[in-house]
């Protein structure tokens, strides 16, 4: 977890620096060579560093693909492609008790999930740089050809067109962007936390951002890491709560376009706090089942916020920060996953009531910060901090005065 979070910073920084796709290729490679060198490791130090680059490595390419995909399309689409690409880690979160189950040697269990990222470098082949990030970096003979490969790709051109080569970034365009960014330069091309941090509304966002992402990685993984002490048998609990993930993702993917990205968030936090605050009372029963039921409840509700979140600050923060904002997120979801695995110390120390009671007033506090947080849907997303600025100040504006 202290891998993933200095690779959303390190990756991020990159990312915003020299483009999404040559990042991809980098933290593909390390994935590939620090799984392999898990797999084969002599001892505990070797294994801990190379599962410490592994962390490194798959947070960065989970965050620079999703900034990828977010930034390659519209408002209509943007919010559902980001859930989508949760999916995946659903797939994988199901996968995952059954090959353990079968594999019992984890040199074994490792290789068999590493080996086939390869394909992973294939894929990249397909892959399109972000058109956003080439034009804030003005990029424009590359963002040139990869419009004309989306024009061809999606069929936009008239029969009569087919083989008519004008698709392009016309001179008007291009001096119209450099003239309207002219004064704006320099700024468009930082791309450090510390920017965000130095606008007073983007600030305030930021640290609510900050809080939330803690708050659900840590009730996320606190109830995910902890699944076996609530009864029944370990690989059964975990592939259910995988199965989960699924409706989990599905559910906010149907909302989200209608309910906008704060009302839902905060009333999926709202709805995990008061899960995890109703197991309390069934802790003293015997049967397992009603507190395994009530756990995956509450665990089906972070999950759906947990993805929400994803595309939610994606579309706060401008293209020039957009992958640093997500990553410097990403660290404060770290924290989170860090203290996690504690909880069932502090559960043998207090009593699981405690924990409990921790879990649900999170999720209550966070749900009613998340109401101060700006709306994104049917919005475009910023380019410019200025722009953001400006943005979360309308947003922030309207939100006080209702």
């Amino acid at each position: 977890m202290l891998g993933q979070g200095l690779g959303a910073i390190i990756f991020g920084y990159l990312s915003s620096r020299f483009g999404r796709k040559p990042v991809l290729w980098m933290t593909i490679a390390l994935e590939l060579l620090a799984g392999l060198s898990s797999a084969l490791s002599v001892n505990i130090i070797h294994f801990s560093i190379s599962r410490f680059l592994l962390g490194m490595a798959t947070n960065g390419r989970y965050l620079t693909a999703f900034i990828l995909v977010t930034e390659s399309v519209g408002p209509k689409y943007r919010a559902t492609l980001g859930l989508c690409f949760h999916l995946g880690w659903a797939l994988g979160y199901c996968l995952l008790p059954g090959i353990a189950y079968l594999l019992a040697n984890f040199r074994h269990l490792i290789l068999v999930i590493t080996i086939p990222e390869i394909l992973w470098l294939v894929w990249l082949y397909w892959i399109p740089e972000s058109p956003r990030w080439l034009m804030i970096n003005e990029k424009w003979d590359h963002l040139e050809q990869e419009l004309k490969r989306a024009v061809h790709m999606n069929n936009l051109l008239s029969k009569n067109d087919d083989n008519n080569d004008d698709v392009n970034v016309d001179n008007d365009g291009k001096q119209k962007n450099k003239s309207d960014n002219n004064n704006n330069n320099n700024e468009n091309k930082r791309s450090y936390i510390w920017e965000v941090l130095k606008s007073p509304n983007l600030r305030r966002t930021t640290l609510i951002m900050y809080f939330t992402w803690f708050v659900n990685a840590f009730v996320y993984y606190g109830i995910s890491l902890n699944i076996g002490d609530f009864g029944f048998n370990l690989f059964i609990n975990f592939l259910i709560a995988g199965l989960l993930e699924i409706p989990a993702t599905l559910l906010p993917m149907v909302a989200i376009n209608y309910m906008g990205r704060r009302p839902l968030t905060a009333g999926l936090m709202y709805s995990s706090g008061l899960s995890c605050l109703a197991i309390v009372p069934l802790l003293a029963l015997l049967a397992d089942w009603p507190r395994v039921t009530i756990a995956l409840i509450g665990k089906f509700f972070i999950t759906s916020s947990f993805a929400v979140i994803y595309p939610y600050a994606a579309e706060i923060y401008p293209t020039v920060v957009r992958q640093v904002g997500l990553g410097s997120c990403s660290v404060a979801s770290c924290l989170g996953c860090m203290l996690a695995p504690f909880v069932k110390d502090l559960s043998l120390s207090t009593g699981m009531n405690v924990v409990l009671y921790i879990l649900s007033g999170l999720s209550i506090v966070d749900g009613v910060s998340i109401h101060f947080l700006p709306e994104t849907r049917g919005k475009q997303i910023a380019d410019t901090i200025a722009e953001a600025e400006q943005f979360n100040m309308r947003t922030i504006t309207n939100t006080t005065t209702t």
